[in-house]
């Protein structure tokens, strides 16, 4: 399950959290006792959602942006003390614990869910979806895979140029640069200052370098001449649809390669793909 996705189902549960604490602050607005012990039901039940926090981080942890895993390890320190079940003070001190965990708790969801909606998360999970489509596409579809392979016997060109097709049919429009850092259309191999039709009808510009490895030894020398192709963009950003944290570096290959992890250079994240044109079933790779 995508991290958005689960995140909504936490985020549901939070609200539905905030609306029983209003409810029973109705009642006790009418009658301060609590006989049936809300309040424990609500600090177990807060409870239970800082364990689900907590799983998610983990669990995504890879894939989550740096900004959003920071505020979930601040989160958990404050939070869980607050929603523990203490035997010691007084009633009215453990009910205001519980109190001060639903305020922290409510302020906290509004937070991820801005963060987790931004537009660059957005863009880069269209891309890497746009990359795995690519992938399995030539696995599984025959026709498509003799086409990747014709590009791959043609060269480093033709495999960007169909590379990007196949990524603004997921609205992600893809360039590269020049020896001068300048932007380069995929296609049409032409210089452009700021793409103003393509951000117009895409929902993304991304910063793609393409090589081809023909041996799995090459692999690892042409992701860094693809990370370093792509380092040289110095220029201002585009308009608010460009991905300007992550960069991806794509090296087509016949059979799978090994693939660096991420590497961070001034603040921008370089992904490393593979796509392999005559890929092995995963059992023999």
């Amino acid at each position: 399950m995508n991290y958005r996705y689960q995140w909504q189902i936490i985020a549901s549960r939070v609200r539905g959290l905030m609306q029983a604490a209003e409810l029973h602050a109705r009642f006790l607005s009418v009658r301060s006792s609590d006989s049936y012990g809300r309040t424990a039901r609500l600090r177990e039940e807060g409870e239970r959602i800082i364990a689900e926090v907590s799983d998610f981080g983990d669990r995504f942890q890879k894939a989550l942006p740096r900004e959003v895993t920071a505020r979930i390890e601040e989160f958990e320190k404050k939070a869980i003390p607050l929603f523990q079940k203490k035997t010691d003070g007084t009633p009215d001190s453990r009910e205001e614990l519980v109190w001060a965990g639903l305020v922290t708790l409510s302020a906290f969801e509004p937070e991820i869910s801005f963060l987790l909606a931004d537009v660059q998360q957005a863009i880069r999970s269209r891309s890497e979806l746009a990359f795995a489509h690519l992938q399995r596409s030539i696995v599984v579809d025959e026709e498509f895979r003799k086409k990747w392979q014709a590009a791959f016997s043609s060269g480093e060109v033709q495999c960007e140029a169909l590379g990007a097709v196949h990524l603004l049919s997921h609205g992600i429009w893809a360039f590269k640069v020049s020896a001068e850092g300048e932007r380069t259309d995929l296609v049409y191999q032409e210089a452009a200052a700021r793409f103003e039709r393509e951000q117009s009808n895409a929902e993304g510009l991304v910063l793609t370098e393409w090589k081809k490895a023909t041996s799995k030894s090459q692999a690892e020398a042409k992701f860094k001449e693809a990370r370093d192709q792509a380092h040289r963009y110095g220029r201002g950003v585009l308009a608010g649809n460009e991905l300007t944290s992550y960069r991806f570096a794509i090296v087509v290959s016949e059979e799978q390669v090994p693939i660096p992890d991420d590497i961070t250079l001034e603040g921008i994240v370089y992904r490393h793909i593979n796509i392999a044109v005559k890929p092995k079933p995963p059992s023999k790779s």
